[in-house]
């Protein structure tokens, strides 16, 4: 039959190029993975490709009472299914994750997205150019040759009811009885590999069709004594109780320093002396051994830090229908206190980031199209971090105070540095030196922000934090979302805190630093404080791996299984475990956590705390 042997061809022809690109995507980001491995997770994930291709090729079979329709159809799918699976490729080496639900942010930031493309990853940008264009080429010869149209006749309902029949066959994921879901990936064993085992179109196809740009909870995790568990966690109280608030109404800078990863810092392990400005602060800050992010977007770092809450795994709150519901907020109390507050980005304001702070209480939101007086030309995001600092120190001046301003700059969420600034060789590797020249510019650009403030205004504390982490060669869960952490300020007395902390950590600190006592003034908050506790739960989760940074063990919990590595020196390394109870109590913890952020009863928790918990 005719129809039949289109829809195959159309299908077999969308199962290769998936392949290939998956090929493609194990040797650039996955190089140290064995070629059997490799091979293994590339075809475990069959199902996702045939159900991708079975679903073009019943769409394009659609226009078959028409050959040269037929054939444009085809074409056309193929160069729109080669350009989702190559340029998520090139999202991955950013974020270290498909594209989802930013699906909408990158149509928004689609030039930033291609000028970082190409200045990043121009390797990679031209190999999928020349794999697309070959593809397409022999692609038309075959399609030609094979593709036939059909007769409109009275057999023509029964074949496309064949064909519906197949599709959902192949979408339903062959003889399984559950759909075909995204996380069924991770039924591999090891989160790696279900990355590369997962067809990156079907995963984008699934969140804006199934979901309908919508977000689910993820399966809650099995364990035992959930409420005993959560009484631990919430039990602690302080041996000595601090004089609280420690500062008399100091203002507050809140930065969420873009693509920061630690690793990056020679503070923690790094390689390259990239932020010496930055390690100077750090020795005069209270300082925990690192911290943990919160997700892997700027909105979803500042979602945990204001709200202190996670965020729904691996997605973010920010244009979701979670979005509609209200959270804990260190912003809003530090208004009812009588603090004037503004958000600042060096980008457009009116994305995901800027959208959720506005959520959370700041009540202006300025960026790139604010920012009139310039010393130096955008790069491919906006403004330059010294520009967008001298813009914040105008806007500064004529703010009431006390107040609370959140800093999101741009300069590295980019490599490309101002014309003629003078270039450091930190390594030979083009695309990273780049980035770490910015990640110096930028930390030059900090330093004199802060130097400016602390003259200006003496009297405030600033949060020096990553919004999450980027460009790391590193295959590390944990040092993904790795950040930096610094609370300085000139009324702070400096220490250090031997533990990992997470972003949920910041919010009920800064209570203590300049309002009170935070279990009495923000008990919904579910971080603690670096000011009154200890024993903190570092969470992270990536890719269907539940992380956990404790003490100087990391504990990585997927499929049923448990992997444990030391982090004695920031560079993980897999070791026995020896904190096995402290990943059940996060698994407690995040069941709950995820529970009321879909049910929308975030501001119940310390009624729940109360009650339920002690």
């Amino acid at each position: 039959m005719k129809v039949l042997k289109n829809y195959f061809i159309l299908v077999f022809n969308f199962l290769l190029l998936s392949w290939v690109a998956k090929f493609v995507f194990a040797q650039v980001e996955f190089d140290d993975v064995g070629f059997y491995q490799q091979c293994y997770a590339i075809f475990y994930g069959y199902k996702f490709d045939l159900a991708i291709s079975g679903s073009l090729a019943f769409l394009i079979c659609l226009a078959d009472f028409n050959r040269k329709a037929l054939i444009y159809l085809s074409l056309s799918s193929t160069f729109i299914l080669s350009a989702i699976l190559f340029g998520d490729i090139i999202y991955f080496q950013e974020s270290a994750r498909h594209v989802s639900y930013e699906i909408k942010d990158l149509f928004s930031e689609s030039v930033g997205l291609i000028g970082t493309a190409f200045a990043s990853h121009l390797d990679v940008v031209l190999m999928s150019i020349a794999i697309t264009f070959i593809w397409l080429v022999v692609a038309n010869k075959v399609f030609q040759r094979t593709l036939s149209a059909l007769p409109c006749n009275k057999f023509y309902p029964l074949q496309k009811l064949v064909l519906i029949v197949l599709t959902i066959f192949c979408i339903r994921g062959l003889f399984q009885n559950i759909p075909l879901n995204p996380y069924q990936a991770y039924k591999i064993g090891e989160s790696r590999l279900a990355m590369l085992s997962l067809n990156s179109a079907y995963n984008l196809a699934f969140n804006l069709i199934d979901r309908r740009g919508n977000i689910q909870a993820t399966k809650p995790y099995q364990v035992a004594n959930e409420k005993q568990h959560l009484r631990e966690i919430f039990a602690e109280k302080a041996s000595v109780k601090p004089s609280l608030p420690v500062l008399n109404k100091p203002n507050i800078v809140i930065f969420f320093l873009e693509s920061w990863g630690a690793a990056l810092l020679k503070d923690y392990g790094g390689e390259h002396d990239v932020a010496p400005r930055f390690h100077q602060l750090l020795q005069k800050s209270l300082r925990p051994k690192g911290m943990l992010a919160g997700g892997h977007r700027t909105a979803e770092g500042i979602f945990t830090t204001l709200s202190s809450w996670q965020n729904p795994l691996g997605q973010a709150v920010a244009g979701t229908k979670l979005q509609d519901f209200q959270y804990p907020s260190l912003i809003e109390l530090l208004k009812q206190a009588h603090y004037s507050t503004a958000f600042f980005q060096g980008s457009n304001p009116n994305n995901r980031a800027g959208d959720i702070a506005l959520k959370l209480g700041f009540t202006a939101s300025y960026g790139r199209h604010d920012i009139k007086k310039r010393q130096y030309e955008e790069n491919h995001w906006g403004v330059h971090d010294p520009d967008l600092y001298q813009f914040v120190l105008e806007k500064v001046a004529q703010m009431q105070k006390p107040f609370v301003i959140g800093i999101n700059g741009t300069t590295t969420h980019d490599t490309t540095l101002p014309k003629g600034y003078p270039m450091k060789n930190y390594t030979t590797d083009e695309a990273e030196n780049g980035f770490l020249n910015a990640l110096h510019f930028s930390d030059m650009a900090t330093g004199d922000f802060i130097a400016q403030m602390e003259k200006r205004y003496p009297n405030t504390i600033f949060v020096i934090m990553a919004d999450h982490t980027a460009n790391l060669k590193t295959q590390s869960n944990f040092l993904q979302y790795l950040i930096p952490l610094a609370i300085y300020s000139t009324k702070l007395k400096a220490s250090y805190i031997d533990e990992f902390v997470s972003q949920r950590d910041v919010a009920p600190t800064l209570v203590d630093l300049a309002l009170g006592d935070y279990h009495q003034l923000a008990p919904n908050f579910t971080g603690k404080s670096l000011i009154q506790e200890r024993n903190f739960l570092a969470d992270y989760y990536h890719n269907g791996t539940l992380g956990l940074a404790y003490k100087d063990e990391a504990l990585e919990f997927i499929a049923d299984q448990l992997h444990c590595f030391d982090l004695k020196d920031y560079h993980p390394k897999p070791k026995t475990c020896e904190n096995k109870q402290q990943i059940e109590k996060l698994k407690a913890l995040t069941n709950f956590q995820q529970r009321q952020l879909f049910e929308g009863k975030t501001r119940e928790f310390n009624r729940l705390n109360k009650f339920a918990f002690k």
